[in-house]
């Protein structure tokens, strides 16, 4: 008996670990997007990039690491002065691929149809896949083609 509570207290013990792994992930994220926002909407491209970039690589596994792919991509496409299609489609490629169960995931999949041009077989198939998806509505369902 001694040994199983044991190792039920080691066993809560990690897992309170990695939640204050997680909580100060979290933080340390939330100081980025204060120095993001200090930047304001027209501040340098460059630094918000790598601001965002920073936040993605130091704070896997967290709701802002996985909310800085979208961000960046939305920069990608709009921050700088000519788009960058090419880099927005890897970076919500990525956030699918490091977040696939990302309550985001069909707003990533429908942004990126809208990135891919109408012949690309990757738009084709994630076309298919959110055809498939239970959860979205019918009417989104009949706009995809």
């Amino acid at each position: 008996m001694r040994k199983l509570l044991a190792l039920v207290i080691v066993l809560m013990s990690a897992g309170c670990a990695v939640c204050a792994d997680v909580a100060g992930l979290e933080r340390e994220a939330m100081v980025m997007k204060v120095e993001l926002a200090g930047l304001g909407s027209s501040g340098d491209p460059s630094e918000r990039e790598a601001i965002l970039l920073k936040i993605i690589d130091r704070c896997r596994g967290t709701e802002e690491g996985e909310a800085a792919y979208w961000d960046l991509a939305d920069l990608y496409l709009e921050g700088f002065p000519e788009e960058m299609r090419q880099e927005a489609r890897e970076m919500l490629e990525l956030c699918l691929k490091n977040y696939p169960k990302t309550r985001r995931s069909v707003l990533v999949k429908c942004r990126l149809v809208d990135l891919y041009d109408a012949k690309d077989k990757r738009r084709a198939e994630l076309v298919k896949q959110l055809k498939n998806d239970s959860g979205l509505p019918s009417m989104l369902k009949s706009s995809l083609n």
